[in-house]
């Protein structure tokens, strides 16, 4: 690193070459969904796609079933203190 200290212009040319580079790597990106370049998984792969699929979905669940029991108990407490 040099003991010289940073000037503006050096962090224009530093944001002007990270600028440059994101922009290449966006035209990289569209440029292969136009093309319609595809990925190919492994074997690996796709199982580690289902297995976290099936986690996602048994969070999911839980989630329903818990807001679910949650308002049946203040639907419930509700109920008895209307009675009441």
């Amino acid at each position: 690193m040099s003991d010289k200290p940073r000037t503006e212009l050096d962090e224009l040319r530093e944001m002007n070459a990270l600028e440059r580079k994101h922009r290449a790597e966006t035209e990289r990106f569209f440029e292969n969904k136009l093309t319609g370049e595809t990925v190919t998984l492994t074997p690996e792969q796709t199982k580690a796609r289902s297995r976290r699929n099936v986690w996602i979905a048994l969070s999911i669940v839980a989630f329903v079933v818990l807001v679910f029991l949650i308002t049946m108990v203040k639907v419930e407490d509700g109920i008895v203190a209307g009675a009441s």
